[in-house]
């Protein structure tokens, strides 16, 4: 039901805690590098976990099917985050994502796909919003882009039918990176401001 993970431990193995449907807390040290495929793979009942600062990479599948998780919070410390990582977390709302060098995120596996996530809170030393980055997240109504981003990749918002607004501050000179498709199907988009820093537009 609970596992407590000494500092000893820089990595998590790929399928270390799969299909164990009775876990409910975890902690993970900050000398912790590296979750891998599968670890926590249909945990359903995790309710938390604190991903330390420690980590640069979330394997593919990773929190697959943690039904439990309500929200995640992704330190700025990580580079990669798996396909499909959280797919299918379905009570999972509320993404809290801090991470400064990751910078393209899968599409067709998308980490968060199949989450209804409808709160995105992005840190204050985000720079760059990474390609397909709330990519088919339908559920998805707020998120606030803080003054430290410059740049807002390609599909970032792409397919967010829910969203309804949304700030972009003087600080952003491009919108979209290469193919654009930022802002494409979000239908319930009214109305959004464009600052004086906007120097590019992609694409759609």
């Amino acid at each position: 039901t609970s596992v407590t993970i000494p500092n000893s431990v820089t990595s998590i193995g790929d399928y270390t805690f799969y299909n164990c449907s009775s876990l409910t807390s975890v902690t993970i040290p900050n000398s912790v590098t590296s979750i891998g495929n599968y670890a926590f793979y249909n945990c359903s009942s995790l309710t938390s976990v604190t991903i330390p600062n420690s980590v640069t990479s979330i394997g593919n599948y990773a929190f697959y099917g943690c039904s439990s998780l309500t929200s995640v919070t992704i330190p700025n410390s990580v580079t990669s985050i798996g396909n499909a990582a959280f797919y299918g977390c379905s009570s999972l709302t509320t993404l809290n994502y801090n991470a400064i060098n990751c910078n393209n995120f899968d599409s067709y596996y998308h980490p968060f796909d199949n989450c209804p996530i409808t709160t995105i809170n992005i840190g204050d030393s985000v720079q760059i919003i990474p390609n397909y980055f709330a990519y088919n997240l339908d559920s998805l109504t707020s998120v606030t882009i803080p003054n430290s981003v410059t740049s807002i990749g390609d599909y970032a918002f792409c397919g967010c039918s829910s969203l309804t607004s949304i700030t972009i501050p003087n600080s952003v000179t491009s919108i979209g990176d290469y193919y654009g498709w930022v802002f494409q199907g979000c239908a319930s988009l009214t109305s959004i401001t464009i600052p004086n820093s906007v120097t590019y537009i992609g694409d759609y």
